[in-house]
Order: structure tokens, then C-alpha cells, then sequence
């Protein structure tokens, strides 16, 4: 995989769950998939964040990539999450997903011990020597606890190994930084938060992965081509309804505001990953209403 196959709008997948049994839904795995390739996503992104990559097993995220990987073919670009606390895991499973068909990998830092900008470089090109997967760094401090800084990025843009970024700090001078300290770079930036979409490509990003194109990835599709053809009008107006939609999936504790905004699309249950628990009635309800105020029915599956 190349750098110009991170270019574009991808989706953040989400994990579908069996509510009565707690055990990955196979089912409404491949409807949400289904969905989101409908809806003119370019990549799909599991088993990160929105996916609850960290409470599955190593063994559920393959599984989650192989049923993935068999549903859409063999040219769609799949970017799974790998979660790990040591090397030597993050380096078996790298490798374990290349051979699942894995396009590349994404690695966010070992979280739980603050580290310095030269532990993270040293943690990226340790797995980037035992592993021939494509890797894209995950900066998300919201949950490691740690920024990978400007400068630590530059130098990880220069390995052959790492091609890419995504970045849920939610900072755009953060992203801007990064876009500056790696332009001479073969090398993609992409935000991790919808609602800075049109901002983030305005500044020279070169796309998203994220959340909100589980539910309306026709909308991400819209600001971003409208974007590449020069039309801030429409990706303006379209990034507003955007952001809306996304504030009001924010409710409870991630991903659990998304898990019920599918559940009242028909794609699947708002289960979560045990033991986490699911929006309660009054919030479930809340949601409901927004997005039955924001969305048309025939978007429900």
C-alpha cells in the first residue's frame, strides 16, 4: 500500500455486538460494511476507538479483519487497529493482521507510562524493523496519554515503514504543525474528528478517519469532494449538518452514543464490548429525537 490510498474518507468502524451473548455480531458486521461502502467511504478502519479495539481480544480483532477483508474484496484499502503495552505484541500482531489482509496497520503509543518524544520514535521503528506491514501513527492523548510530538512525527515520516498519521486530538494547531513539519515527507495526514473535517483539509490534510461515517458517510463524501473541487459553499453548509449530528452521538461514554445512533438506524444493537454498558433509556431516547430531527427516515436500513 502506498501513500496516495490513505487519501480520502474513511470510517472508524465500529464493532457490532450480540447483545445476548456479549460476542462480536457477525451479522450486523457485514450490513454496517455494507452501509458504509454504500455511502462512498474509501477505506474501512476497524477495530480502533469507535471499534473498541482495546476491550477485544487479539483473536476478535482478526476475526474482525477477516470478515471485513471477505466482505469487501481484496482492493479496498482495510486499515485495522492493533492494541498493545509491549513490543512484542504490538510486533505479533502487526504481522499477524498483514497476513489477515491487513493494507496497513494502525498503532497508536503503549498507553498507562507517560513517555518522551524518543521513546515513542523508538516504539514505531522497533515494529517497523520486525514487521513489513505499512504502519499509520494514532495520536489520540485523549486515551494514551500522550502527544506524539511534531517533531517525533517527522522524524517516524522518514522511515519506509510508516506512511501516515491519524490525529484525534481534536488540535488543529497541533495538525497544523504536523502538516508543516512533514510536508517534504511521502506522507498522510488525516484528521480523526468530523467535526474539524472541513477545517483540517482546508489546512492541507489529506482526509479522515473517523466515527460519524458509520451513520452518514454520504455527508463526509460531500465535504470532501466538494472541498477538492473548490466548493466551500456546499462543504460548509454540509459540515454544519455534520457537526450537529456528530455532537448529539456524543452522548455517554464513547462509543456508546454511536452504538445507539446505529441501533436507531436498524444496522445493529447498542451493545457494547462487556462490561461496558450501553446509553440508558432517557439518553437512548434523547438521541432518538435529534436524530429523527436531523435525518430522514430512509436512511434507517
Amino acid at each position: 500500500m502506498d501513500v496516495q490510498g490513505l487519501h480520502g474518507v474513511h470510517v472508524a468502524l465500529a464493532t457490532p455486538i450480540d447483545p445476548g451473548t456479549g460476542h462480536l455480531d457477525p451479522a450486523g458486521l457485514e450490513r454496517l460494511v455494507d452501509r458504509v461502502v454504500g455511502g462512498g467511504i474509501d477505506a474501512i478502519c476497524p477495530t480502533g476507538s469507535t471499534g473498541e479495539g482495546p476491550r477485544l481480544t487479539r483473536a476478535q480483532r482478526l476475526t474482525i479483519l477477516q470478515t471485513v477483508r471477505e466482505r469487501v474484496g481484496p482492493d479496498r484499502v482495510v486499515l485495522p487497529g492493533a492494541s498493545s503495552l509491549n513490543l512484542p505484541d504490538a510486533i505479533a500482531e502487526v504481522n499477524d493482521l498483514a497476513a489477515a489482509g491487513a493494507s496497513a496497520v494502525l498503532l497508536a503509543p503503549p498507553a498507562y507510562y507517560p513517555q518522551a518524544p524518543a521513546e515513542v520514535v523508538a516504539w514505531y521503528r522497533t515494529v517497523t524493523e520486525h514487521t513489513d506491514c505499512p504502519l499509520v501513527l494514532y495520536n489520540i492523548p485523549v486515551f494514551t496519554k500522550i502527544s506524539i510530538a511534531p517533531a517525533a512525527v517527522a522524524e517516524l515520516a522518514a522511515l519506509p515503514g510508516v506512511i501516515g498519521i491519524k490525529d484525534s486530538s481534536r488540535d488543529l494547531e497541533y495538525l497544523q504543525l504536523v502538516l508543516h513539519a512533514t510536508a517534504d515527507a511521502d506522507f498522510a495526514v488525516l484528521t480523526g474528528s468530523d467535526t474539524l473535517l472541513l477545517a483540517s483539509l482546508v489546512l492541507g490534510a489529506d482526509g479522515m478517519i473517523a466515527a460519524g461515517m458509520n451513520l452518514v458517510p454520504d455527508l463526509g463524501r460531500i465535504v470532501f469532494d466538494a472541498v477538492k473541487a473548490g466548493d466551500l459553499g456546499t462543504a460548509e453548509g454540509t459540515q454544519r449538518l455534520l457537526s450537529t449530528i456528530v455532537q448529539a452521538c456524543r452522548a455517554g461514554q464513547p462509543p456508546a452514543g454511536w452504538k445507539a445512533a446505529l441501533a436507531w438506524a436498524g444496522i445493529c444493537s447498542d451493545a457494547l464490548v462487556p462490561p461496558a454498558a450501553p446509553l440508558t433509556d432517557e439518553a437512548r431516547a434523547t438521541l432518538a429525537a435529534a436524530l429523527d430531527s436531523l435525518l430522514p427516515r430512509p436512511i434507517r436500513a
